[in-house]
């Protein structure tokens, strides 16, 4: 279900936190669905346990998940309706766009980027 790319500047963290989001916008986890344990995680993945920790950490803090003592991590009711997680994707974007824009990157090659990645459905 997650997939981890080694070669990317995205910090694994990220990529796991990104990926459950995305999972979450797909449909697979639902409201009140319970995540994979952080040692489950961790073994199938094959990454440490702090890591793992770390995802799920940043997802609490922004509203995705909570965790019930002794019961594990679960989905909240309306998880993407919490605005900081838009408006740090929206920062990212940002970003990447100014240093594209800094390197003579193209208007248009960016208006196809995107069109390209909505209309194929292109993930991470």
């Amino acid at each position: 279900m997650i997939f981890i790319d080694y070669h990317s500047r995205v910090p694994i963290y990220e990529q796991i936190k990104e990926q459950i989001i995305m999972l979450i916008n797909e449909g697979v986890y639902k409201p009140n669905d319970q995540l994979p344990s952080i040692r489950a995680l961790s073994n199938e993945l094959n990454i440490n346990v702090n890591t793992i920790k770390r995802a799920f950490s940043e997802l609490e803090n922004d509203g995705v998940t909570y965790s019930a003592q002794g019961r594990g991590i679960f989905i909240n009711k309306n998880p993407l309706a919490n605005t900081r997680i838009a408006e740090s994707a929206l920062l990212n974007i940002k970003s990447a766009i100014l240093s594209g824009k800094a390197k003579g990157v193209l208007k248009e090659t960016i208006e196809t980027l995107l069109k390209e990645i909505y209309e194929t459905g292109e993930k991470l």
